[in-house]
């Protein structure tokens, strides 16, 4: 049988059917095959040492094996050879029911479930004010419930990402876990399922499955009876299929990409401890929440044990100080002018910076360049045939690409995406979009292994189409690379990918209309030279992760133009960090547990000389059946070329390199890496080398193996706890402020801008610089809030919402703009942390009348015993509705304060006023 008939084959069949493969891939191909078949359950049991999988899958196997339904079960060998636990210990909670809250906490204490401030894994749950929110082993969602006194009040599922509720229920079934229960090896589920089913037993391939059985035995000696045992009752009771592969049986997948709402979490958010530097009063250290009169202030300690109470309305005057963690910054003192002074001279500096900045912008947008047409019917159907979904960001970095290049404007845009977001796919289209128009594009990467991944992406994207791309590396001959450099100059090649090899001076084309860089800050000066002067004639698009300084601060200040690809793929899972001793058995046991769910290793060592020494050392106490070999800068281009293609073919099961595969190496099965020497590298080297794992939807680990603690330096260490706190998806454009924390801030801005970068820190800094800017071209307003006076406590309580979460809500609320992010905002407190409490309303109340007062032109309001005084800018206000106030004796006019005085409360204005907009 072909492997692309087992789809058709199994659903057929009018019994149940229990499907052994021969591989996970196998499984994933029939799975994909199958996904348009309604009203059947599928049951995936395979890669499941995940403990989240696991779970998920042993209470699936439970809900089946005690009904009759009809059910299709694909296994792998892991799922035959995992053991299952039958325990159906459930708590169901209903609306108006249930067990009391405290009975619920006992209960999942005593089964090891884990108590937190915010749910994000299984068996973990959190107690805040009358919320309850439990990650059950079962189910795809946590749970939250929200009681009133004992009885449930509100159920619903919420995002472990946003911590957003996203759909209410009235009644859900909850499974605990037990270890304490029996569990059952997979022969004796498929014993217990036939009780119920009529169900057809396959196996397929079974010397290859016999083959994996024996493997297994080697790496676990003490399980041999056992395993074997499973092998005998597969073979007893299956019908053998032979399977092969088959051309175009595997399905080009089109994933959805989503991940709805938004972390608040980042590098700059502070912590207690923390240096924060204040616009004002420059530099202290952040103490933590006070009280005071009902208002919450921020304690910043200075010089001298100054303290400096900030009221939390001006929590934006505040900053977490980022600067090179080796020198401790200097406190000021809060009664001398040592601050102020500094900021004074260096504002000078950095006005006349900001009139250079100025001068950039004004040369870019006197730049005439080619207009591109609109798309061509060519290019939307080009663009149908990727194949995936694309996310809302990357949908929006294409928009704004086709946008310049429409436009008489020459591009210069910078694509930022994280590691794996789809970056490639933005400069593809780019290029398509210019061929379209009879344009040449070059397209060039840092590395020969990039521009190999490129050429080939880029092939396969345009086989359909009459688009010539070559690649000019050191793996082109000498005779290839002079016959592409004639029709380079003739027009007959519309794209040339490559290394700094396309920046000779033999380079020439017939007509050259985009180019495209790949991690700009990986080339050398005098390439970085010949790109800038290329910037002045054509259209340019630089994809990064981790932007340069220099970089990220020109893309905000709109010297170039950047669009940010933050969203993930949905299914992409966060890869996991771990440090593990440098020692053959910690070293074995994580390759084992990758290659034992058919996976692939990436093994960096950054030693050229070394390499092979390293590769005898790994084989020595790996299995004799694992595949091992090295690539390094310093072979022969077609010897790399040809180990990496058998690495992606799987022909190799460990590739041991060096920082060579830092970018561009996208295979999907390998999903762990281990990264020997991370001390030697630069922290932005180590998270692109982490990239090369997570590039599916497997759970995958990246390894970073240490030394001895005691030879670890202090600034080793610091990025060393900065790795460990990466373990979200999106984290490298911010890795790049952190990284210049850790490594000092070196050549930011230049010597002149070095001083004012050390005195104000890189937040701060260029919060300045953007103000000079606009000042310089006479756009700069002062952003004044109206001064508010209720006789009210408005504030969070420290008790309702704990640590540094309180902040980074206080942010969010500061930062909002409208009354519907405000009302949006107040309705996910409640449901995240429960009933509002007093103090909180009357924050939400006092930022309403801000975000109206602002409006409306009001600078002032102060509410007194019964009256309401008003103050107005005076050259934005309704006089006839104030006159109106006024006759209905409502109001009445203070002369001496320049203000009115109104009958009521500030809201109650404010309705009247608003009413008089209209």
């Amino acid at each position: 049988m072909l492997r692309k008939e087992v789809a058709e084959f199994i659903v057929n069949k009018e019994k149940s059917v229990l499907y052994i493969a021969s591989s996970n891939k196998n499984i994933e191909i029939y799975l994909e095959n199958m996904k348009d078949i309604e009203n059947k359950t599928i049951i995936k049991v395979s890669d499941i040492q995940e403990k989240d999988e696991y779970f998920k899958v042993n209470y699936k196997l439970m809900e089946v094996i005690k009904n009759d339904d009809k059910v299709i079960i694909f296994v792998s060998i892991e799922g035959l050879i995992e053991k299952y636990s039958l325990n159906e210990d459930k708590i169901i909670f209903q609306l108006g029911k249930g067990l009391k809250r405290k009975d619920v906490i006992d209960i999942l204490n005593e089964n090891g479930y884990e108590k937190k401030y915010l749910v994000e894994n299984r068996m973990e749950y959190s107690i805040r004010g009358d919320i309850l929110d439990i990650y059950p082993p079962n189910g795809e969602y946590p749970i939250r419930l929200e009681y009133f006194g004992d009885e449930i009040d509100r159920i619903t599922y919420f995002s472990n990402f946003d911590q957003k509720s996203i759909e209410k229920l009235s009644t859900v079934n909850m499974y605990i876990n037990n270890n304490k229960k029996e569990y059952k090896s997979f022969p004796e589920i498929i014993e217990l399922l036939k009780k119920n089913k009529d169900i057809n037993i396959y196996v397929e391939n079974i010397d290859l499955l016999d083959y994996k059985f024996q493997e297994a035995i080697l790496r676990e000696r003490d399980k041999e009876e056992e395993l074997n045992n499973i092998l005998k009752y597969i073979n007893e009771n299956s019908e053998k299929l032979d399977v092969k592969k088959s051309e175009g049986d595997i399905p080009r997948k089109r994933h959805s990409f989503s991940k709805g709402g938004i972390k608040y979490e980042n590098f700059s958010q502070i912590k207690e401890g923390d240096y924060i530097i204040h616009e004002n009063y420059g530099v202290g250290l952040y103490l933590g929440v006070e009280i005071i009169n009902g208002m919450d202030y921020l304690l910043i300690k200075y010089a001298d044990e100054d303290k400096l109470y900030v009221p939390i309305e001006s929590l934006n005057k505040i900053e977490r100080f980022v600067v090179d963690s080796n020198n401790v910054p200097e406190l000021y003192n809060l009664g001398r002018r040592g601050f102020k002074k500094r900021r004074e001279k260096l504002e000078k500096d950095m006005l006349k910076f900001a009139k250079e900045i100025v001068k950039i912008q004004a040369q870019r947008k006197m730049k005439i360049g080619y207009k591109y047409s609109p798309d061509t019917s060519w290019q939307e159907e080009f663009e149908e045939k990727f194949p995936y979904t694309e996310t809302k960001d990357q949908i929006q970095a294409i928009n704004d690409v086709k946008k310049d290049m429409e436009s008489s404007k020459v591009m210069d845009r910078i694509v930022c995406g994280d590691v794996g977001y789809g970056k490639t796919e933005v400069a593809i289209r780019a290029t398509f979009k210019a061929i379209m128009d009879g344009k040449q594009v070059l397209i060039i990467a840092p590395t020969t292994v990039l521009a190999q991944q490129h050429y080939e992406r880029f092939i396969e994207r345009f086989q359909d189409y009459p688009i010539t791309v070559e690649i000019l590396s050191r793996l082109t001959s000498g005779k290839k690379q002079s016959e592409i450099l004639k029709r380079m100059i003739l027009g007959g090649v519309d794209a040339v990918i490559g290394t700094h090899r396309l920046l000779s001076d033999d380079i020439k084309l017939n007509d050259l209309g985009l180019v495209i860089i790949d991690e700009e800050q990986k080339f050398g000066v005098k390439s970085k030279e010949k790109l800038k002067k290329l910037r002045n004639n054509v259209d340019m698009l630089t994809l990064t992760a981790t932007p340069i300084p220099r970089t990220l601060n020109y893309a905000l200040l709109g010297i170039r133009d950047i669009s940010l690809i933050e969203t993930a793929p949905e299914g992409r899972v966060a890869i996991e960090t771990e440090f593990i001793g440098n020692d053959k058995d910690s070293v074995r046991k994580v390759i084992m547990k990758e290659i034992t769910r058919e996976g692939q290793v990436f093994y960096i060592f950054n030693r050229v000389k070394r390499i092979e020494d390293k590769l005898i050392e790994l084989k020595k106490i790996l299995p004799k059946f694992i595949s091992i070999d090295y690539i390094h800068g310093r072979m022969n281009p077609q010897d790399i070329k040809e180990r990496l293609k058998a690495f992606e073919r799987g022909d190799l099961d460990i590739l041991l390199s060096t920082t060579i595969i830092e970018n561009g190496i996208d295979i999907e099965n390998a999903n762990t890496i281990l990264i020997e020497g991370i001390d030697k590298l630069g922290l932005s080297q180590v998270y692109q080398l982490r990239g090369r794992v997570g590039r599916g939807n497997r759970k995958s680990y990246c390894y970073l193996i240490m030394d001895d603690e005691k030879k670890i330096s202090k600034k080793t260490s610091q990025r060393n706890e900065t790795l460990k706190s990466i373990n979200e998806l999106g984290g490298g454009f911010n890795l790049s402020l952190e990284d210049m924390k850790i490594r000092g801030v070196g050549e930011l801005l230049g010597d002149k801008q070095h001083g004012a970068l050390e005195t104000f820190g890189y937040n701060l800094y260029t919060k300045l610089l953007q103000e000079e800017v606009e000042k310089v071209k006479g756009e700069y307003v002062i952003d004044k809030d109206p001064e508010i006076n209720l006789d009210i406590e408005a504030y969070i309580p420290k008790e309702y919402i704990i640590g540094s979460e309180r902040l980074v809500i206080y942010r969010r609320l500061l930062d909002i703009k409208t009354e519907i992010n405000l009302s949006e905002i107040k309705e996910e407190v409640k449901d995240r942390f429960g009933e509002i409490p007093k103090p909180l309303l009357n924050l939400f109340i006092y930022l309403t009348l801000k975000i109206k007062a602002k409006t409306l032109n009001i600078v002032q309001i102060k509410e007194e015993e019964d009256e309401t005084f008003i103050k107005f800018n005076t050259n934005y206000i309704n006089m006839e509705k104030i006159m109106k106030l006024i006759e209905e004796k409502k109001a009445r006019y203070s002369q001496k304060e320049n203000g009115l005085y109104f009958s009521g409360s500030a809201l109650e204005f404010l309705k009247e006023y608003e009413r008089g907009e209209e």
